[in-house]
């Protein structure tokens, strides 16, 4: 079974073989309680884009990045993820859902980002970290 996790190893290791200035957010996952209320007041917040890329798309220089929420196929975007898509989006950003590594590298070729078609870094998953029973 495909996991949102080995589709996002597989698009981080293609932005960083490109180089490509981006952070993670790691919101998902269960957590203690004591553990999410220090991160709730130290400002994580929930929604926000699964990936922040901050160099501005090629072909879309006035943007200031692209927010990337990346999903598995059947995967629905939640409404505090809809909030956030829109706030970055007003402050002008480029905002992507995308249903696995495939369409999100599709996406960003469209934006003139040079990156890799997916499948060639699907056939080397366990050479890039893929997590096993993926």
């Amino acid at each position: 079974m495909v996991s949102e996790l080995s589709e996002q190893i597989v698009l981080v290791s293609e932005l960083r073989k490109r180089k490509i200035v981006f952070c993670s957010v790691p919101n998902g996952g269960l957590r203690k309680k004591g553990e999410a209320v220090r991160l709730k007041m130290s400002g994580v917040e929930r929604g926000v884009p699964d990936l922040l890329i901050f160099d501005p798309p090629p072909l879309q220089p006035e943007k200031s990045g692209v927010a990337l929420e990346l999903k598995v196929k059947g995967g629905r975007v939640s409404k505090d993820q809809k909030r956030w898509l829109g706030l970055l989006e007003e402050r002008g950003w480029e905002v992507l859902v995308c249903y696995g590594a495939s369409e999100a590298l599709q996406k960003l070729r469209e934006l003139g980002y040079e990156v890799q078609d997916a499948g060639a870094l699907y056939e080397h998953r366990s050479e890039i970290g893929e997590p096993s029973g993926s």
